[in-house]
């Protein structure tokens, strides 16, 4: 969730002056290896001339600062790196768009890791695996295979080989094969960009020198829905709202596709959304989303009266605002009903809804009926 945050923030970051920056930030931290700062002296001289996911492949330092900060959310390299990640992720983006790969395709991952790290993807098959890093990949197992290698007199090391299934017509995060711009040119390589991609971890197999791990690029609609709504909660919280708003604009289409019109769980969605247009000044919108919350909890007789209560005191706030004073007082009434109906006379909410109710009176001038 924050690794999705993270790119979505950078990307949108425009600032082709930290460049110097960055090139002496990675002096810096190769202040010793003159081979590595003659690279870092290429890469500043030379960058227009080559595409981002040349300099991304070469064997030197760019991917492997990169990478350990995007895995550490390290803060002050990616905002020095954000000028080349947003470069990265706009070819990659292109390169997936021309693409026209409609079949699932299936690439390989080798690596080494931690025993420790290992045990708890194993422990975790049918579970979630968040991937925070460029991840680099190849349509060839035997050049996987060499990637994962061997540690059988290292007891601290395990050597994984993951094959990651993919659904090319499924917008998860950008996938594109670099083969033609990689710098070394073969072993068709695939790049899959960092940021909302989750792999759902599947049954693994020991071979003799390796783990073979199955692992599934995270497509199930309805468990991307989690993942939709956090960002939208986040988002609101840190008061971005037109991104909260495309958040929940995209759950919503989720949740449409594959729910009843009437399901429950498309009433919050619809209720988050109004929120966010009252926020915005659009009282319209706003209460025709809360309108459709209702009716949602209206037709389902599992709801609770709680928020069937709550809608119609908000919608009755929304018509106070519009003008429309006949109708908040019904909407009030309706939820002082079923406050009334359903809880202890002494409940707080009751106190309210009388409150409540008792101001739609006086803006009507009904002053003999609020007492």
């Amino acid at each position: 969730m924050y690794s999705t945050m993270t790119k979505e923030i950078i990307c949108m970051m425009e600032d082709d002056n930290l460049h110097e920056n960055m090139v002496d930030f990675c002096r810096l931290q190769y202040a010793n290896s003159q081979h590595v700062l003659n690279l870092i002296d290429e890469f500043d001289r030379d960058y227009a001339l080559y595409s981002p996911i040349t300099w991304y492949t070469r064997d030197g330092f760019l991917y492997i600062m990169l990478n350990k900060a995007l895995r550490v959310n390290d803060i002050k390299p990616l905002v020095l790196f954000h000028n080349y990640i947003r470069h990265l992720h706009q070819q990659l983006i292109e390169l997936q768009q021309q693409s026209i790969q409609k079949e699932p395709l299936i690439l390989y991952r080798g690596q080494q890791m931690p025993i420790v790290e290992f045990e708890k993807i194993k422990n975790n098959i049918g579970g979630l695996l968040s991937i925070s890093n460029f991840l680099s990949t190849t349509a060839i197992v035997d050049v996987a295979e060499i990637f994962a290698g061997h540690s059988l007199d290292d007891q601290t090391i395990s050597c994984a080989l993951f094959q990651i299934y993919i659904d090319p017509t499924v917008n998860v995060c950008p996938v594109a094969n670099i083969e033609r711009y990689s710098y070394f040119g073969e072993d068709q390589n695939s790049l899959l960009m960092f940021g909302g991609l989750l792999i759902q971890i599947g049954e693994y197999e020991k071979g003799e020198y390796f783990y073979l791990i199955g692992l599934t690029m995270e497509n199930e609609p309805l468990r991307l829905v989690t993942i939709w709504n956090q960002l939208g909660i986040i988002y609101s919280h840190l008061n971005q709202i037109d991104e909260a708003q495309k958040c929940y604009e995209e759950l919503l289409q989720i949740k449409q596709k594959y729910l009843d019109k009437d399901d429950p769980a498309l009433a919050t969605t619809y209720n988050n959304i109004g929120t966010i247009y009252h926020n915005q000044g659009n009282s319209q919108l706003t209460l025709e989303h809360f309108q459709r919350a209702l009716s949602i909890h209206l037709a389902n007789p599992e709801s609770n009266y709680e928020y069937i209560a709550a809608e119609y005191s908000n919608i009755a706030a929304i018509f106070i605002d519009q003008g429309n004073l006949q109708e908040a007082f019904q909407c009030q009434q309706r939820s002082l009903d079923i406050y009334w109906k359903y809880l202890p006379s002494n409940h707080p909410y009751l106190a309210q809804s009388y409150y409540a109710l008792a101001m739609s009176l006086y803006v009507l001038g009904r002053y003999d009926e609020m007492f």
